[in-house]
């Protein structure tokens, strides 16, 4: 990936850092989302239900 080094200067290569893998990820699954109507309708819609509390994960074992 090639980002710049500071703003108003050259371009410099990296190497990928797993931040930026997770961020393409993350990226690419919104896409997904957002290019299929009904999912982004099921998963964007108020369904009127609470479901209660969450357990934190950090608890559950």
């Amino acid at each position: 990936m090639i980002r710049p080094s500071r703003p108003g200067t050259s371009v410099r290569a990296r190497p990928s850092s797993g931040d930026d893998e997770q961020l393409l990820t993350a990226w690419q699954h919104t896409a997904e989302v957002r290019s299929d109507p009904e999912l982004l309708a099921a998963l964007t819609t108020d369904h009127g239900a609470d479901h209660g509390q969450v357990p934190d994960p950090r608890e559950v074992g």
